[in-house]
């Protein structure tokens, strides 16, 4: 079994130090519970601030009110002159709010003072308008002071004034109502807020406990148990459950190519070393000067095979490595095409094979790798050269030729060598298959192509060449609007 990971005392020194350094998802989560609570909390107290004095000064301002009323009533115009007898009941009603004070005017335009505190001047903030009641606030005696202003006609068959009546009431009563319902209200929202932060840490440990069971479930594995999770996620989740199932079978696929590259390089290097053993042991064993330089010309050829052998599975290891780390980028399909012809064509006519390139592009931009696709024309002109240059007794051709058509370019490799016969064209791209034993060859190139023209959603078909000989057609895509995406 693994051991568990979650245990500090199991972990290295640099992942505890990354671990102390990572950011805490869950204290993430509920640090931003409790910001967007506390700020709805600040708003709503605020707006309870304000409500609870509008409900103070909604209530206060009827007793305001009704007293200004009664003064009101018992206002007439005798004798063209204005008379007021205040009721008591006017101030009972105001006595209800025992802590305030009580600042009265009666005035009237045409006759002047009538009765009240002199000095109160005060106006309304708005526009004044006949027998429409105001309720403002202004401070008074070095108080701040609720007031109720209203102005009336007072009229008789001889007379007519304007009377202007100011009632005045401090705002200690209201003061104490607005803080009480304020103190409740925010009582309430303060422990809806506890409870609110108390329920978000509960629930992020909720929320975060379908990780913790990806993490058990890979934690509880035994090595080399690369098999997907099959745990039920919520649909958060799912995504990250199929990511690691993906990534899992990608690292399976690395694994099974390790082993195979492995059992690749015993199966090649195998025969060969036998062989030289066995032809290095012949040298020994002759006495003929001749016969040892002929065993040691065999050594030397064999030491050439198994160098291209090494040669050969270090360049596949190395495409492999690339197709499963590197992405496909644009490149210019004629470079590598170019330089490998180029490096081919030297050596093939030490075979007897004249190897040409036909090509009338300027260039052709495709989604490749341009190491992988350098390396699969090498093993198609090598294999093409090696299957036409057997035949010592005249030159033969191997033609390169890069063509554009609609949506793709297509890449033909034609020998004119003996052909593969039709039965055989499906098995040449299978490891370690070769249709001919008499020429030298590692049955890997081939197999080799085909994973690279998959990687790259290419196409390969072999064609028979007339009179005789092969064409291995490869269709690539073209790599649309390029020029527009750079």
């Amino acid at each position: 079994m693994w051991q568990k990971s979650l245990s500090p005392q199991n972990l290295s020194d640099d992942e505890k130090l990354a671990l102390k350094k990572a950011p805490s998802l869950r204290f993430r989560f509920i640090v931003s519970g409790v910001i967007v609570i506390c700020v709805i909390a600040g708003i709503a107290i605020n707006l309870i601030f304000d409500y609870s004095r509008q409900l103070a000064d909604l209530s206060y301002d009827r007793l305001l009110r009704s007293a200004l009323l009664q003064m009101d009533e018992n206002i007439a115009l005798i004798d063209n002159q204005v008379s007021v007898d205040i009721p008591w009941s006017a101030f009972a009603t105001l006595a209800q709010a025992d802590e305030d004070r009580v600042f009265y005017k009666v005035e009237s335009l045409e006759q002047g003072f009538i009765t009240g505190y002199n000095d109160l001047d005060s106006e309304p903030p708005k526009q004044p308008v006949l027998d429409q009641m105001q309720f403002y606030n202004q401070s008074y005696s070095d108080e701040l002071v609720r007031f109720a202003w209203l102005e009336r006609h007072l009229t008789n068959p001889e007379s007519a004034q304007t009377v202007r009546i100011i009632l005045g009431q401090t705002r200690l009563s209201r003061e104490r109502m607005a803080s009480s319902i304020t103190q409740r209200a925010v009582e309430v929202v303060v422990l809806i807020a506890l409870v609110a932060i108390a329920l978000i840490m509960i629930g992020s440990h909720l929320v975060l406990r379908p990780l913790h069971r990806i993490e058990w479930a890979l934690e509880e594995r035994v090595k080399g148990d690369l098999t997907p999770i099959t745990i039920n996620t919520p649909k958060e989740t799912h995504h990250l459950k199929v990511a690691i199932n993906h990534f899992m079978a990608r690292l399976q696929k690395n694994l099974e190519q390790l082993e195979n590259y492995t059992a690749d390089a015993a199966h090649q290097l195998r025969t060969p070393l036998a062989s030289l053993k066995a032809l290095a042991e012949n040298a020994r064993d002759n006495t003929s000067p001749e016969k040892q330089h002929q065993a040691l010309e065999n050594i030397v050829r064999q030491c050439d095979y198994l160098s291209q052998t090494v040669t050969l599975l270090l360049n596949q290891a190395v495409v492999s490595h690339r197709l499963q780390t590197h992405r496909l980028e644009p490149i210019d399909l004629l470079e590598p095409i170019t330089a490998s012809c180029r490096e081919h064509a030297v050596p093939a006519l030490h075979q007897g094979v004249r190897l040409s390139y036909e090509c009338s592009l300027q260039e052709a931009w495709v989604l490749g790798d341009s190491f992988s696709i350098q390396q699969m024309m090498q093993n198609l002109i090598e294999n093409a050269v090696r299957y036409s240059g057997h035949q010592k007794q005249q030159q033969t051709d191997v033609i390169v030729r890069v063509e554009e058509l609609s949506k793709i370019y297509r890449i033909q490799v034609i020998d004119y060598g003996d052909g593969i016969a039709e039965e055989e064209k499906e098995r040449v791209f299978e490891r370690f298959y070769r249709a001919r034993y008499d020429i030298a060859g590692s049955g890997v190139g081939l197999s080799m192509v085909k994973d690279i023209l998959d990687h790259h959603h290419a196409h390969i078909e072999i064609l028979d060449t007339q009179p005789k000989g092969t064409t291995f057609q490869v269709d690539i895509d073209k790599l649309s609007f390029f020029r527009g995406q750079i």
